[in-house]
């Protein structure tokens, strides 16, 4: 690899001062060969090369740096005409006494030459350990303006399901009246049915007072728009159809019924009071008898075509908006109604409506026999409102594709919709009705009963959407009946198993119970957990999960022996929270007289600390150090084990122990996080501009997926890890947040105008949407299924109003004297409500209120302090009094506590069951 050595006396040896360097010579005689790469790789910029000799490395600059000599980190090299690189000044006598080479150097008095082409070339990056580093796709910013794509779920029109069969829209109307809901008229001047044929023969003077009366039946329908009433051709008998003002809210555009009370329109009522008292009531009762006559007569002639497009449907579901005055319009067309909303009606007494259900059964039976599917299908679902039976017909003759999409379209129960998709043969939208309304378990009993294959398939997809959602024990349960699915549940437990102190040590019973011979593999972590002295709560976890289960084996009832004694120390020294009934399942379930023998009498004692936040009379009063951290957060989750999820920005997300000490990082920028019920799934929020770029976070095996981004105005900061509830362009949507696609599983649109505030509860979500005229509070309860359960306009009465579960719109006020001494008044279950609240020292600079699902955080500030209130509004009390430091607070639920901070690093997590107040700064 080296010439050999020439002796020769060489004056300077070395180059000296600042100079332009062209490499650097790293000697193996003071420098380690992981030394020597640590310089390399220091140094090292694109376009560097490097190797390896005997006696040291050689690293070549691509361009010349200016350097101190002294202070290079290795032997400065310098390139000395076209000779090569020179360790040092050599003089032309001194240069021409050496050998040909690439680099040159002075070695313990002696001139040496050295050969690239004889040493070993080095490549730097092989020498970078990345075993630590999370490796992550490179964002794709064609999706930045990407959005949900809406429509997959939308249900077909209903003309369109019914197909051909149904006769196309006539051009004939009722003479005396128009459609109410397309003009707005009550009928025609004249009277006459239109196609009816004119006769010659002078009208009698009975049938010229009957004209009279009705043309002024006519000017009343003209004179007051919307008498008719019954959009869509004929109102309801008992009420159906959609009311005009009810803005659908479903699946990608299906409309959803309006669970909530229709007030009757006050000025029906009062037309009806001039009615009778002008005995014009008896002109309309006459319109409504010539009405039904027709009707009958076109039944019992036979004339099925024209007297299915006359029928008014009967036995509605929906409630009525008040009487209609004119006769239902004849029928476009044989179409279904969609929604159950509101409509007007007309009461013809129950003797009509008996024979009305009587004819419309008749010409359904006939319709069958006849073979008309369809034309059958529309007499049940119109008109006699018998919409599961006419589900089950349609299955009967296995059209599924038609029921399907007739259940989409009138919101039926999701396990029905769902069997009816796979029975179709539309997988794809049956898991995404399934992972809308988390409804796999009802869909899967219905379809083991007579199609194994199709609940086979969901069975798959059901683990699937559970394992996405994090809950790995019960996806593992849903899938361990089919044999072919037991591989995948085996990944599924171990991931358990990986994921946490508690829900490992569950994942241990559920093992136990699936796989028994395994166990054995597992004695030193159940060894651990037998001990009294490890942490309980992993111990209580595995001892709630023994409890429930309802068969054993010789693994259970080895665990349950093991850990018992353990248990019942944590019980007598206050460590858990288990019952009697479940210590004594334990014990029956460990099946062993000796451990029975030596196990005393169950004594429970209850810890005289334990109180809970939200229930316990007296307020709390806690403080949080002043001292900030080092850190800066945008936000801060419990995710249990003591452990916390922080939001740094740019700096991306850390994992912290309860002392505030980081144990792992998330290299994706986060300022908001969006947590899973499970706390095993987060969604890291950054905002890009008008755009949010979301990024999903597996917390158990440290995985990042980039869910493109997307316009956000609300969010919701929890979901179930798979349904996210959110508000974009001006839409309520709950979108599928477990896939990169992010399909929309449901939405509301047109709501009168942009939505202003939301807020999102365990339960409930609110919404304010600013009308043209007023405000308008939107109230859904997002389980089971989600509905909506108000629609209220809000009064200006000048209080400030706070979105609530429960209440909607809460009015508050907030007012403070110059003792320091602040009134709080809120409206709460119709009652009013006033309290005195104490403020920090100082005079008072602002205040505020944050709503919280089991009340409302209050907080005060002055110049030098903040004092925060934890409000019990039913009670009209305090819970927790709470001193902090001039800061910008923010605070997140979580199902046991809540959990406060502020920009300067401080957190205080408050459980919610033992009012236990834990503190720390971020370092």
């Amino acid at each position: 690899m080296t010439e050999p050595a020439t002796r020769a006396n060489v004056r300077y040896p070395i180059w000296r001062g600042r100079q332009t360097v062209d490499g650097l010579w790293l000697a193996a005689d003071w420098l380690s060969p992981e030394r020597r790469s640590e310089r390399i790789l220091r140094e090292w910029m694109p376009g560097c090369r490097a190797w390896r000799f005997e006696h040291g490395d050689v690293l070549c600059f691509e361009d010349p740096r200016m350097l101190q000599c002294e202070f290079a980190g290795g032997t400065p090299l310098r390139r000395v005409g076209a000779h090569g690189l020179y360790a040092g000044p050599l003089t032309d006598e001194e240069r021409a006494s050496l050998a040909a080479g690439d680099v040159h150097l002075v070695i313990g008095g002696q001139l040496q030459a050295l050969h690239f082409a004889k040493a070993q070339a080095l490549d730097p990056s092989l020498v970078i350990d990345i075993d630590d580093y999370a490796l992550h796709d490179t964002y794709d910013g064609r999706r930045s303006l990407a959005l949900p794509k809406v429509g997959r779920l939308t249900a077909k029109p209903l003309r369109e399901v019914l197909g051909d069969k149904i006769p196309p829209p006539s051009q004939e109307r009722e003479a005396f009246l128009r459609d109410a809901a397309a003009r707005g008229a009550g009928g025609n001047a004249d009277g006459k049915a239109v196609g009816e044929g004119f006769s010659s023969r002078k009208p009698s003077l009975r049938e010229r007072a009957v004209g009279t009366r009705d043309r002024f039946a006519d000017w009343l329908l003209r004179r007051f728009p919307g008498l008719a009433g019954g959009a869509g051709g004929a109102p309801s008998g008992r009420g159906s159809g959609k009311a005009p003002n009810d803005r659908g809210g479903g699946i990608d555009g299906i409309v959803r019924p309006r669970h909530r009370a229709v007030v009757p329109q006050r000025w029906r009522d009062m037309l009806v009071r001039f009615a009778i008292a002008s005995r014009t009531s008896r002109l309309i009762g006459m319109r409504h008898g010539a009405y039904l006559r027709r009707l009958m007569e076109q039944f019992d002639r036979g004339d099925l075509n024209e007297a299915l497009r006359n029928a008014l449907p009967i036995d509605g579901s929906g409630e009525s908006l008040g009487q209609a005055f004119g006769a239902p319009g004849r029928r476009d067309s044989l179409r279904l109604s969609q929604g159950n909303g509101a409509a007007t009606s007309i009461d013809f007494g129950d003797s009509a409506r008996d024979r009305l259900r009587k004819l419309y059964r008749n010409a359904f039976e006939q319709l069958d026999r006849l073979g008309k599917i369809d034309e059958a299908v529309f007499v049940l679902a119109e008109l006699l409102n018998a919409r599961d039976e006419a589900l089950d017909y349609l299955v009967k003759h296995e059209r599924f594709a038609q029921a399907a999409e007739l259940g989409l379209s009138w919101d039926m129960a999701p396990d029905l919709i769902i069997r009816l998709l796979m029975l179709s043969g539309d997988r794809e939208r049956a898991v995404l009705v399934a992972r809308r309304d988390n409804a796999f378990a009802a869909a899967v009993n219905l379809l083991e009963n007579g199609h194994p294959q199709q609940a086979r398939q969901l069975r798959g997809e059901w683990g699937q959407a559970l394992a996405e959602q994090g809950l790995w024990l019960a996806a593992v349960d849903a899938v361990w009946p089919d044999p072919q699915a037991r591989e995948q549940a085996g990944r599924w437990l171990l991931a358990a198993e990986a994921a946490g102190a508690e829900l490992s040590a569950r994942a241990l019973v559920q093992r136990a119970s699936l796989l028994p011979d395994t166990v054995l593999h597992y004695a030193e972590r159940i060894a651990r957990l037998a001990d009294p002295a490890s942490p309980a709560a992993p111990r209580e976890a595995l001892g709630r999960d023994l409890a429930e289960v309802k068969q054993s084996n010789s693994a259970l009832r080895s665990l349950a022996a093991q850990v018992l004694p353990a248990l019942a120390a944590d019980r007598a020294a206050c460590a858990n929270d288990l019952q009697h009934g479940q210590l004594e399942r334990l014990r029956k379930l460990a099946d062993d007289p000796w451990l029975s023998a030596d196990l005393p009498e169950w004594s429970l004692p209850t810890s005289s600390g334990r109180r809970r936040l939200w229930d316990t009379m007296g307020a709390l009063s806690a403080s949080v150090p002043d001292a900030p951290g080092l850190q800066s957060p945008h936000d801060v989750a419990a995710l249990g084990d003591g452990r916390y999820l922080v939001a740094l920005g740019e700096a991306g997300a850390a994992v912290v122990d309860r002392s505030g000490r980081r144990v792992r990082n998330y290299a994706v920028p986060a300022y908001r996080f969006v947590m899973s019920h499970s706390g095993q799934v987060a969604l890291a929020i950054a905002r890009r501009d008008s755009v949010s770029r979301i990024a999903r976070l597996d917390l158990a095996h440290h995985e990042i997926a980039d869910l493109g981004a997307m316009p956000l105005q609300f969010f919701a900061d929890r979901f179930d890890g798979i349904a996210w509830s959110v508000v974009s362009g001006e839409r309520i949507m709950v979108v599928d947040a477990a896939r990169a696609s992010l399909d929309v599983l449901w939405s509301v649109g047109d709501l009168g105008g942009p939505v202003v505030a939301a807020e999102f509860f365990p339960v409930e979500e609110s919404f304010l949407v600013r009308g043209d005229r007023e405000q308008v509070v939107w109230r859904y309860r997002t389980a089971p299924q989600r509905r909506l359960l108000s629609r209220d306009p809000i009064l200006e009465d000048g209080r400030l109003r706070q979105l609530h579960p429960g209440v909607g719109a809460l009015p508050l006020q907030l007012t403070h004297d110059g003792d320091g001494r602040v009134s709080f008044r809120y409206t709460w279950a119709a009652r009013e409500f006033q309290m005195q609240l104490s403020a920090p020292p100082g005079e008072l600079s602002g205040h505020g209120v944050i709503p919280l699902t089991q009340g409302c955080l209050v907080w005060l500030r002055s110049e030098r302090a903040m004092r925060l209130h934890l409000v019990r509004p039913l009670h009209a009390d305090v819970a927790a009094s709470i001193d902090w430091p001039v800061a910008a607070l923010r605070t997140r639920e979580y199902e046991g506590g809540l959990v406060l901070f502020d920009h300067h690093g401080r957190v205080m997590d408050i459980a919610s069951e033992t009012s236990k107040v834990r503190t720390f700064t971020l370092l």
